[in-house]
């Protein structure tokens, strides 16, 4: 009640201390207005215009009552001109005032790139023929649209490993987190966090730690009770990491086949190829013996190998001519 009576004050002296004019009245055209974080809004008061001369000696001011219970100049038109002020960081490059639509009887506030802290309470004060304004609420809704997931392994005090699965998302206001199951709900063994944003977001992070949830079907719901809006996400667990270890050493056998029947053809290609050059020099020493002469093994040369059928198994001959 104070802070509207101060406003109402700063009205009157705003305008030089005339006295409000009954036939000159502001409307709002809504009075309470709802947008999504991150969009765009306008909120309009309309007021009687007789010429556009009358636009020409208006003023126009937008004023901003913050959660901290500060008031704000937003925008400002003196004397049909728009006037630069001192905006927040918060509202520098995001509002304007549509200033062409004055002579339509339009005050119209233009707020882009919406954030959580624009909600609140907006004053649109106008002075012309006489003075009036007007209140309107804006209130600034984010819906938790997109849900994360995580696991990581966790080591209890036992020396047990469980797995722990959280979904995580960022809105506003904050949200309740339910966990459902195919096997049921367990809500009961979950954990959720809630910090704050430098946008002032809401970052909720609800946690469930489990020993054995492979192949279990999870769903995470953020319940934002404010707005009455829900999202979810559902998902399958993957196979345990046990499981996955076992099947991915099922190519381990075939590999070491496979290496050792490469190892074996190497080895058989370069065999052959010896046994070839060794029949060949055979041939050539049996081609060079007269036909008159006698072969006699020589049982002191140890065996060369495996090669046979054109040279006896051992490489050493005498040869006697008769």
């Amino acid at each position: 009640m104070e802070l509207h009576t101060a406003v109402l004050y700063a009205v009157l002296l705003w305008n030089c201390c005339t006295i409000l004019n009954a036939l000159f009245t502001v409307q709002a055209r809504k009075s309470h207005y709802t947008v999504e974080y991150g969009g765009e809004v306008t909120m309009e008061c309309n007021f009687p215009v007789k010429s556009k001369s009358d636009v020409g000696n208006m003023n126009v001011l937008w004023k901003h009552i913050t959660d901290k219970e500060e008031s704000v100049e937003v925008v400002k038109y003196i004397n049909g001109k728009d006037v630069q002020v001192l905006q927040d960081k918060d509202y520098r490059g995001r509002v304007k005032l549509l200033s062409h639509e004055l002579y339509k009887g339009r005050a119209i506030l233009q707020i882009s790139n919406v954030k959580i802290t624009d909600a609140g309470q907006y004053f649109c004060i106008i002075s012309s023929q006489g003075s009036d304004y007007k209140t309107i609420n804006l209130e600034v809704q984010a819906p938790y649209k997109e849900i994360k997931t995580g696991v990581t392994d966790v080591v209890t005090l036992s020396g047990q490993t469980m797995k722990e699965i959280s979904c995580q998302s960022y809105g506003y206001p904050e949200a309740d987190v339910t966990w459902l199951s195919d096997r049921g709900n367990i809500s009961v063994v979950h954990n959720t966090s809630y910090t704050l944003t430098a946008d002032r977001l809401f970052n909720v992070t609800s946690v469930i730690r489990m020993f054995d949830a492979a192949n279990m079907t999870l769903t995470c719901r953020f319940w934002n009770k404010a707005v009455q809006n829900s999202t979810s996400l559902t998902f399958t667990f993957p196979v345990s990491e046990t499981t996955s270890n076992e099947n991915s050493g099922e190519w381990i056998l075939p590999a070491v086949i496979v290496t050792i029947l490469i190892v074996l053809t190497v080895i058989a290609i370069k065999m052959h190829d010896r046994c070839t050059r060794f029949s060949a020099k055979a041939k050539n020493i049996y081609s060079n013996i007269p036909t008159n002469a006698t072969l006699n093994n020589d049982t002191s040369v140890p065996s060369t190998g495996t090669c046979s059928g054109y040279i006896s198994e051992h490489t050493a001959l005498d040869v006697e001519n008769t």
